[in-house]
C-alpha cells in the first residue's frame, strides 16, 4: 500500500507542475542556442536527443555546413559577444530503490561544459562534473580536441567514451532521456576491459567522417576503460552507420583489445549492431552486443546484451512538452548463466526546451534465482543554461 501511495503522490506532483508551470517563453539559452540565436528544437528532437541537424552540427566541429565564411574564427576570441559556457544542474528530490534506502538528492549532479571553435577548423569540448556519489569532488569526465579539415575526415583526440564521435543516440550515455543507461553500454560483462563499460571514458585517438551524405564511420585506437594515463594502450574500435533514408539508420560497431593487469593479459571484444528510426514524433532505438572476455585464471566467457526503446514527443507548438518512454533491457553475466531483464517506464515534462523533469519506474522482470528482484522510483529535474 505504501508503494502505491508513493507512486500516486509523485504522479500527482508532476501533473500539478505540468499544469501550473507551463512557461510563456520557451526559448532555450545554452551556449550554442545563444550563439546562433536558435531554439533547442533546431538541433534536438527532445533535449538531449539529436535530430539530423544536430548530428550534422556535431560532426562538423560545432559549425553549420555552408556558413563557415560568416562564422567567427574562434568562439574563444569573441568574449564580448558571448561566452561558450554551459551548465547543467540535476536534482533528484526523490529516489528510492528497493535494495537501498530512500534518498533525497536535492542536488544530485552539476556539470560545467565549454565547447566550440578554438581556431578555424579546430574544435574543443570540455566537461567537468561533480556528483553526490563522489562527495561532489570535481573531475574531468570528458575532454575532446578535434580537427575538421573536411566532412569526410576528422581527427579526434580525447578522454571520452570510445564512441564519442558517433552522432546517433543509440549508444550515447550523455544523450539518454532516462536515469539508467542502456544495458549494451553500461555493463562490464566479464570485466576484462578494466571492469569498465562502453560508456566509460578512455584515452582515444580516432578518425571519423561522413561519405556520400549517408555513410558515417569512426575508427580509432584507445586505452582500456577508466585508465586516465592510457597505459599499454592496445585497443581498436570501429563504427559504421548508414542512413538508409533520413529517418532510418542501421549501424554496426565493435571494440577489441587487451588489459594488462599484474603481468596478466586479458583479451576482450565487444561487437554489435544498432537501429534508429524516426517516424513523425516517434523515435525507436535498439542495439545488440556480444561480449567476450578472458577470465583472470583460464578460459573465457561470452555474454549477450540488447535493448529496445521507444518514445513519443508530444509538442506544444514547436517545442517538446511531454515525452512518454518505454525501454526493455536484457543482458547476461557469468558466461550467459546469469540472465537479467529490466523494464523502464518514464514520463518526461519540458517546462522549457532546456528545463525538464521526469518520473521513472524501473524494475527487474527476470533475474537469477539467487538474486533478489529489485525496482526503483526516481523523480528527477534537470536544467541547462
Amino acid at each position: 500500500m505504501r508503494r502505491f501511495s508513493v507512486i500516486t503522490i509523485l504522479i500527482a506532483a508532476m501533473v500539478f507542475l505540468c499544469v501550473s508551470l507551463i512557461p510563456e517563453d520557451s526559448n532555450a539559452i545554452p551556449a550554442f542556442a545563444r550563439k546562433y540565436q536558435m531554439n533547442c528544437g533546431s538541433c534536438h528532437l527532445a533535449w538531449p536527443q539529436l535530430n539530423q541537424v544536430g548530428r550534422t552540427f556535431k560532426e562538423n566541429g560545432y559549425k553549420f555546413p555552408g556558413n563557415e565564411q560568416t562564422e567567427v574564427i574562434s568562439d574563444f576570441l569573441q568574449w564580448d559577444k558571448h561566452i561558450p559556457l554551459a551548465a547543467v544542474i540535476v536534482s533528484r528530490p526523490y529516489d528510492e530503490k528497493k535494495s537501498d534506502v530512500r534518498k533525497v538528492r536535492a542536488l544530485h549532479e552539476v556539470e560545467l561544459m565549454v565547447a566550440g571553435l578554438l581556431y578555424k577548423n579546430v574544435s574543443g569540448f570540455l566537461e567537468i562534473e561533480a556528483e553526490d556519489e563522489k562527495d561532489f569532488e570535481p573531475e574531468i569526465s570528458t575532454g575532446v580536441l578535434g580537427y575538421h579539415p573536411m566532412k569526410a575526415l576528422n581527427i579526434q583526440l580525447s578522454y571520452s567514451p570510445v564512441l564519442w564521435a558517433d552522432p546517433y543516440d543509440t549508444l550515447s550515455e550523455k544523450r539518454k532521456l532516462t536515469r539508467g543507461a542502456y544495458s549494451v553500454i553500461d555493463n562490464p560483462f566479464g570485466g576484462a576491459d578494466n571492469e569498465g563499460t562502453l560508456s566509460a571514458a578512455r584515452q582515444t585517438i580516432a578518425l571519423y567522417g561522413r561519405s556520400l551524405g549517408k555513410l558515417f564511420y569512426s575508427v580509432g585506437f584507445s586505452g582500456v576503460a577508466d585508465d586516465a594515463e592510457g597505459k599499454n594502450a592496445n585497443n581498436f574500435h570501429g563504427r559504421l552507420a548508414v542512413d538508409i533514408i533520413p529517418e532510418l539508420t542501421l549501424g554496426t560497431f565493435g571494440i577489441t583489445g587487451k588489459w594488462d593487469e599484474d603481468d596478466i593479459e586479458r583479451d576482450f571484444s565487444r561487437y554489435g549492431f544498432d537501429l534508429q528510426v524516426d517516424y513523425s514524433n516517434v523515435r525507436l532505438t535498439g542495439a545488440y552486443l556480444h561480449a567476450k572476455d578472458d577470465r583472470e585464471t583460464s578460459g573465457s566467457e561470452d555474454n549477450n546484451a540488447w535493448y529496445t526503446q521507444a518514445f513519443y514527443v508530444w509538442k506544444k507548438d514547436t517545442r517538446p512538452l511531454v515525452v512518454p518512454l518505454i525501454r526493455f533491457d536484457s543482458y547476461e553475466e557469468n558466461d550467459g548463466n546469469d540472465k537479467y531483464k529490466e523494464l523502464t517506464l518514464n514520463v518526461g515534462y519540458y517546462f522549457t526546451e532546456n528545463i525538464k523533469g521526469f518520473v521513472e519506474y524501473w524494475t527487474q522482470t527476470d533475474k537469477p534465482d539467487n538474486v533478489m528482484r529489485d525496482n526503483r522510483i526516481t523523480l528527477q529535474i534537470a536544467a541547462a543554461f
